[in-house]
């Protein structure tokens, strides 16, 4: 039992005791206002945030909004509906009327706020840090969430919000997976840097006002590889070199389930990298552009090659990665990052981190990315909606 299954019990009780004092009428109308209030806001949040959204908006400034916007729902359905819910509890004269509507109103505070662990719990589980930490461990919300259906989608843009832009990697709510410490170092000499920096881009691109960064490698002439939620909901897109030059890019194929988007870039003038098969316990860098900076290596090692039963890009259940568990400390803007083995070799394409524990990365396998390379496109294909 950890904090937030202490903090869910005390809850309970609270809601129990909260419940039986207001009585069912009371209780319930509140709960059912509270949800109403709850729903409408939810339905309008993505609509308030794509207007709230600018290229200077950050994603803390934009996650208080849509707080503000869910608080606001949620207090003033339960306003309303402990008004409705007063009136209507006026009418209950006997005793033996009063008793079963304290016992009702137990129960319906209780499961109120299972209700609220039911909704809240995934969202946390994405959030980094000691938010994802206790949801992934705690035995209530577990316990909550097996018993109960898939929370409405709409809850997914508030995941987007509190959480990052990273598909789910796994469907259940578990610990990510402990690997040990990332290694000291890659392996890697300067001159051989240097080759594989030569053919690793940033990439750039406007979507719902806001500025997408990422990276990317050249994996076959003229084209480079990405992670789709890198370039979803973009009207254009650029790469930039290591010496710092912008060239236009165009989307030739984009896989939201895979997350994998390949770009034309006809005057790249840079070799692609070879592809080959990645194997536990192998090691080297992930040449990426943390937090949209300069070029950064990041050694890794190879803990686990899974399937992974996860999201696509957009929320959406159903989708089976072959993806690598890895010890490496990467970072928001390493998305479509080259897992590179000494010899030059490419191996896996970062897209995801762990949000509960620190040093735990995912990677599509290259397995993954072959399947997003045969479905390119000879003419420009669309980027999806926004994902965050």
């Amino acid at each position: 039992m950890n904090t937030l299954d202490l903090l869910i019990v005390v809850a309970l009780v609270a809601g129990a005791v909260g419940g039986y004092r207001l009585g069912l009428l009371t209780r319930a109308t509140s709960w059912i206002g509270m949800g109403l209030g709850l729903f409408a806001a939810a339905r309008l949040l993505p609509r308030i945030v794509d207007r709230s959204a600018t290229p200077s908006a950050d994603r803390p400034g934009l996650a208080m909004i849509g707080l503000v916007v869910l608080v606001g729902g949620a207090f003033v359905g339960q306003a309303i509906g402990l008004v409705i819910g007063s009136r209507l509890s006026l009418a209950v004269s006997s005793r033996r009327g009063r008793t079963v509507d304290a016992a009702g109103g137990a129960v319906a505070g209780v499961l109120g706020v299972v209700v609220a662990v039911w909704l809240l719990v995934p969202t946390m589980a994405d959030v980094q840090g000691w938010p994802a930490r206790e949801a992934r461990t705690s035995a209530v919300a577990r316990t909550v969430l097996d018993w109960f259906p898939r929370p409405p989608e709409t809850t997914e843009t508030l995941r987007r919000l509190f959480g990052g832009r990273y598909p789910r990697v796994f469907d259940s709510l578990r610990p990510s997976p402990r690997v040990g410490p990332p290694p000291a170092a890659s392996g890697f000499d300067d001159a051989a840097a240097r080759r594989v920096a030569a053919s690793t881009v940033k990439v750039v691109g406007e979507a719902c006002g806001r500025i997408q960064e990422g990276s990317g490698f050249v994996v076959r002439p003229g084209l480079v590889a990405t992670n789709a939620h890198v370039v979803a909901g973009e009207g254009s897109t650029e790469v930039e070199r290591d010496d710092g030059s912008r060239q236009d890019a165009t989307v030739v194929a984009f896989d939201p389930e895979r997350d994998i988007a390949v770009l034309s870039v006809p005057g790249i003038a840079r070799p692609p990298l070879p592809v080959g098969d990645p194997a536990p316990g192998q090691r080297g860098a992930v040449f990426g552009h943390p937090g949209g900076g300069p070029l950064e290596l990041s050694p890794f090692q190879i803990a686990q090659r899974v399937t992974a039963d996860g999201a696509d890009i957009y929320g959406r259940p159903g989708t089976a990665r072959d993806v690598l568990v890895l010890a490496s400390a990467l970072a928001p803007g390493d998305s479509g990052s080259a897992l590179v083995t000494p010899q030059g070799t490419v191996v896996g394409v970062a897209f995801a981190i762990a949000p509960d524990r620190p040093g735990v990365a995912y990677a599509l396998s290259t397995s993954e990315l072959r399947a997003g390379l045969s479905e390119v496109a000879p003419r420009p294909v669309g980027t999806g909606p926004c994902v965050g």
